[in-house]
């Protein structure tokens, strides 16, 4: 099923008002901040003010409101590519899911991106993602790798819930071995925040099958997978924690509805919260190297590192890149609100590439 917005009430749309007041006080009040902003703020004025919006919107709007007013994330595909002068190439995956791609579909190697931008499976992909994978692309060309990137879209929670969107993702694997000229030693996937939670979900998928979607057989494994920003757990209490959201764009508050929007009313398992498998659940994942990228200041960020090291005490082909002073899903976010400075983590992941390819 293809995403469509959900029905607000009179209240609900009326009340954009005041939180449309309570946005732009926050945006102003940033702008002024952000002139004297410390360390413990983003890097720039432009990430200062677009991170504390994001924050707000996030935290004072509901999952409804917020699908609302963003278009689905193939109408964002179809604006790239006229904004591009390119033309679009969608695939129908099935099962509700569209795959788009990115560059040459006859390129040498594909990367398979799920995405999140900081909205839990609730929010649609912006317009940075394809800025983002036209870098990746340029970059490695220039490194006379060929690449080419396809996207899913996937069905946004609570329109559908878990496992759906890990079915979806799947789907994509599926597509590209069996529909395309790749073999899997030529495909990487990549994702973001839940993006990289659908990452972990399909490797936990081929290592081992979900009882509820059918399982992809591959002749050899997997060229890699990114992870930028994972989120492995749909922990919702953050009681007696320390959390400095100041340098991030998303705020604990949001832990909650997000979680309850994806799961619905499935139970917590290895394929939703990664970070809760055993080692040995990640030593047969079918991929030969794994990069997790994290920024400094987000909030995940230690939740993050928790998760590298007991991957890599199953799965010892695992780099953690970490952007300092960086938000949460930075190389992507920063782009979309107009920060061409490259991130830290958006070098290693070019780089990377690179060495991988």
């Amino acid at each position: 099923m293809l995403n469509t917005a959900i029905p607000l009430s009179l209240a609900e749309k009326l009340d954009f008002i005041p939180a449309l007041v309570s946005l732009c006080a926050t945006v102003v009040w940033a702008m002024f901040t952000g002139l004297w902003r410390s360390s413990s703020y983003p890097k720039s004025w432009l990430l200062h003010v677009g991170y504390a919006a994001f924050r707000k919107a996030t935290s004072r709007l509901s999952v409804a409101q917020m699908q609302y007013v963003m278009p689905p994330t193939n109408k964002i595909y179809d604006q790239y590519v006229r904004k591009s002068r390119k033309v679009a190439d969608t695939v129908d995956l099935g099962h509700g899911a569209l795959g788009h791609w990115i560059g040459d579909r006859n390129a040498d190697n594909v990367l398979i991106w799920y995405h999140a931008t900081g909205g839990g499976f609730a929010l649609p992909a912006n317009l940075g993602y394809f800025s983002f994978f036209t870098r990746l692309i340029a970059d490695s060309g220039r490194a006379n790798k060929s690449l080419a990137v396809f996207s899913l879209t996937y069905t946004l929670a609570p329109h559908a819930t878990y496992p759906t969107q890990i079915r979806q993702a799947v789907e994509a694997l599926r597509y590209v071995v069996e529909q395309t000229k790749f073999s899997p030693g030529h495909i990487l996937l990549g994702g973001d925040s839940a993006g990289g939670n659908l990452v972990g979900g399909v490797l936990s998928h081929l290592a081992h099958p979900h009882p509820a979607i059918a399982p992809v057989n591959l002749s050899e494994h997997l060229r890699g997978a990114v992870m930028i920003a994972p989120w492995t757990s749909m922990e919702t209490d953050f009681s007696g924690q320390e959390i400095d959201s100041r340098g991030d764009l998303i705020t604990p508050a949001v832990a909650g509805p997000w979680a309850s929007a994806y799961l619905g009313t499935a139970k917590r398992d290895y394929y939703t919260d990664l970070s809760t498998a055993p080692a040995d659940w990640y030593s047969t994942f079918p991929v030969q190297k794994i990069l997790v990228c994290a920024g400094g200041s987000e909030i995940l960020f230690p939740i993050i590192q928790d998760f590298v090291k007991k991957l890599k005490e199953g799965f010892p082909g695992v780099e953690l890149c970490v952007g300092q002073r960086e938000g949460h899903v930075a190389p992507i976010y920063n782009l979309y609100i107009g920060d061409q400075t490259e991130t830290e983590q958006g070098k290693r992941v070019k780089s990377w590439l690179r060495e991988t390819l």
